[in-house]
Order: C-alpha cells, then sequence, then structure tokens
C-alpha cells in the first residue's frame, strides 16, 4: 500500500537543478572522505581512529550553531558562504599536498572539510525543501536527495580508490575543488523563494545560545526521543562500520584501494535501490514495517560480515554490504519525512540541526573503539558489536510504536 495513491506532481526544474549540482559535489566530498580514511588505515590504528575522529567530531560540536545561522540569515546565504570557504580550503590543501601525504596533512583536512560541512549541513536539507511546491512532494524529494547522495558515494568512493592507486591525493583534491566551483556557480544562479528567517519573526533580543535552547525545548515539546534514539542507534551501527571498519578489514585481508571501495560502494548500491524506489512511489502506509524491517536486515547484514574471511568471501562481503545499505535506506526514508514535517515554524533550519546531532553524536564517540578493534584485527568483534545497535533500534520502535506523537506545538 502506498501512502500516496493518486499521481504523483512532478517535482520543478529548479530542484533538479539543484539536485544535480549539489549531488556532483557530493561525489567529490566522499572521494575525498575515503581517500583520507584510506591513506590514515597506511599509518596504523592510530592514524585512523584520529581522522576519523576529526571528521565527525565538528558537525557534534557544530552542527546546532549551523542551524541557527541558517534560521537568522536564511539557508542560502549560509551555504553561499560555507562552499566559498570549502573551495578556498581546497584550493590551500592542493598547494601543500605533493608527496606522501602526513598524518597531520590528513587530519588537517577533516577537520577543516568537517567544520564547514557543519555549518553547511542544516542549510543544505532545509534549501531543498525551499525548492518543491509543497509538502506533497516532501518525501519524493527527500528520497530522490538522498538515493543520489548514495548514488553519489557510490561514484565517489569508486573513483578516489581508482585515482590513489593510478594517482595521488593531489588528483582527489583537484576533482572536489572543480565539482565545489560548479555547485557554486549553480547555488548563485538559483534565487528560490525564502520563508522569513528567524531572525525577523523572533525577537531581537534572540541571541545564539537563547536560539538554540528554543530548538531543544521544541523538540523535547514534541516527545520524539524514541524516534530520535532509534536513529542513533542505527546510526551508530553503521556509520563507523562503512569509515573505518570496513576499509580496516579490507587492508587486513590484502586488498588494495580499488577493492575496498567496492565495500563501500556495494553499501551506496543497496540504500541507492531503495532509496530511488521510494522516490517514486511513495512511503508505505504502515511505516512500522519499515522502521522495525529495516534495523533487521541492518543486523544480519553486520552478522554476516562478522563471520571469519574463510568462510566469508569477497563476493558474500559485498553482498552483504549491499544488504546493510538497503536495511539503513529502508529505515532512514520512512522515519526522515516524519520528522522533518514535525518542524515547528521559524525553527525548520534549528530542528534539522538537532536531527543531525542524533545522527552524528553516538557515531562519533563509538568510531575511535571501532578504529581501535578493526584496526587491531578484532574487526569482527565491532561488527557485532554494530549488529547489536542495529537490534536495540529494531527493538526500540517495536517498544514504543503505539506511542503517539505530540502536536506541533505553537
Amino acid at each position: 500500500m502506498r501512502t500516496h495513491p493518486s499521481i504523483p506532481s512532478p517535482l520543478p526544474a529548479r530542484f533538479h537543478l539543484w539536485w544535480a549540482a549539489s549531488t556532483l559535489q557530493s561525489a567529490g566530498g566522499s572521494m575525498l572522505g575515503f581517500a583520507l580514511i584510506w591513506l590514515a588505515t597506511g599509518h596504523g590504528a592510530g592514524a585512523v581512529a584520529l581522522v576519523s575522529m576529526v571528521s565527525v567530531l565538528p558537525p557534534v560540536v557544530l552542527m546546532l550553531l549551523g542551524g541557527v545561522l541558517g534560521d537568522r540569515h536564511g539557508p542560502r546565504r549560509v551555504l553561499l558562504v560555507t562552499m566559498g570557504a570549502e573551495l578556498l580550503v581546497l584550493i590551500a590543501l592542493l598547494a601543500v599536498s605533493g608527496g606522501d601525504p602526513t598524518v597531520t596533512l590528513l587530519a588537517s583536512a577533516a577537520v577543516a572539510t568537517s567544520t564547514i560541512s557543519a555549518i553547511s549541513r542544516p542549510s543544505a536539507t532545509v534549501y531543498a525543501r525551499l525548492l518543491i511546491s509543497g509538502d506533497e512532494q516532501l518525501p519524493r524529494a527527500l528520497a530522490r536527495i538522498s538515493g543520489s547522495l548514495h548514488a553519489a558515494r557510490i561514484l565517489g568512493v569508486a573513483a578516489s580508490g581508482m585515482a590513489l592507486s593510478l594517482w595521488s591525493l593531489t588528483a582527489v583534491l583537484a576533482v572536489n575543488a572543480l565539482l565545489t566551483a560548479g555547485c557554486f556557480v549553480v547555488l548563485c544562479a538559483l534565487r528560490p523563494q525564502e520563508p522569513r528567517s528567524s531572525s525577523e519573526t523572533s525577537a531581537p533580543a534572540d541571541g545564539i545560545w537563547s536560539s538554540l535552547a528554543i530548538g531543544i525545548r521544541s523538540a523535547h515539546a514534541l516527545r520524539i526521543w524514541p524516534l530520535l534514539g532509534a536513529v542513533a542507534l542505527v546510526c551508530s551501527a553503521v556509520l563507523p562500520v562503512v569509515a573505518v571498519v570496513l576499509p580496516s578489514w579490507a587492508r587486513a585481508n590484502g586488498w588494495d584501494a580499488s577493492q575496498a571501495s567496492l565495500l563501500e560502494a556495494a553499501w551506496a548500491a543497496g540504500t541507492l535501490t531503495i532509496t530511488l524506489l521510494i522516490s517514486v512511489t511513495g512511503t508505505l502506509a504502515r511505516q512500522n514495517i519499515a522502521l522495525i524491517g529495516g534495523p533487521v536486515l541492518m543486523t544480519i547484514a553486520l552478522a554476516t560480515l562478522s563471520l571469519p574471511s574463510g568462510l566469508l568471501g569477497a563476493g558474500a562481503a559485498i553482498l552483504a554490504s549491499a544488504l546493510l545499505g538497503v536495511g539503513t535506506a529502508v529505515f532512514t526514508t520512512h522515519i526522515a519525512p516524519t520528522l522533518l514535517r514535525l518542524a515547528p515554524a521559524g525553527q525548520m533550519t534549528r530542528f534539522q540541526a538537532l536531527m543531525g546531532i542524533v545522527q552524528l553524536a553516538p557515531p562519533a564517540l563509538l568510531n575511535s573503539p571501532f578504529a581501535a578493534l578493526s584496526g587491531s584485527g578484532q574487526a569482527s568483534v565491532a561488527l557485532l558489536l554494530a549488529a547489536a545497535l542495529a537490534a536495540s533500534a529494531a527493538l526500540m520502535i517495536g517498544v514504543k510504536t503505539r506511542a503517539p506523537v505530540a502536536p506541533v506545538p505553537s
């Protein structure tokens, strides 16, 4: 059964233009993200833990600030500033990236790019919502964006593995800079009708900390913490595995960079398949089936990946990684529209930032332990722990499935 049985209205052309440009930029970001982690694996488990930690820590600390800035100044203005800053950072990294990259260079690149991403990410999500015509288009637009991001991850990670095998980090940085410049040009050309920012709808005396407190109180009034808890568990199960466990597992089994990229590309392909399907058909009417079933599929996939390499061949590992992506997308494509629709007026970007922190903070705490386990040859233990987290998310949704969600506060 589908949520929207009638023929859906087409998404606007301006949405598709931004969709294409931001997808290409995301492919460049995926290239750089995989390159930094892969090169760090060559310096040992400590380097992997450091680079992965500084990649996720700035979003946890700064994303709420990015949400406040987006509400006060508008998503487009924030994106113009952050995208310009990212382009300058990439050019600077290009200037110093010659030779064998050191751990200091890898960590510095991760800190700079993740800090900019922390400020821009809430505005990027809300900006896409400003390019569509109504709430009826929201689930399909979000699923299309999510699907394209996973497609970008497939292309970006595969291209990064090939670039590292044939060239160096400099090639990855150059491609990323070109794609970011193209997206910046498209952003300058698009001028959607933006809603009034929170600086216009709130009292002038409201400061940064007051705005943060208002956003947190609104989320608390909606009584959606069980849903956010399930999101945190799912992200804790999948993000550290894809970011640090699978590359370390691949290197320990003698895979090169291009082969290792197949694991992350397979995960992205699984998510892409589901998100593109949802972007056409809409979400299920009985959403609890997806919200419980997705983590269950993830649990099965992670338990399969934890099998000894002698029992689990390369093909089976790639298929299990794809199943992990399927479970991830089944869950995220159904919970994202539900949470985003609850955003109070004037607080859309702050609300999105809060959801982003819920997604990133628990994985940030687990990245270093997972990197230490996988880097010391205990990848199977890390994968079993991730499977337990995914199973806990399914259990949490099952227990709280009958609890009503509070109406949006005025």
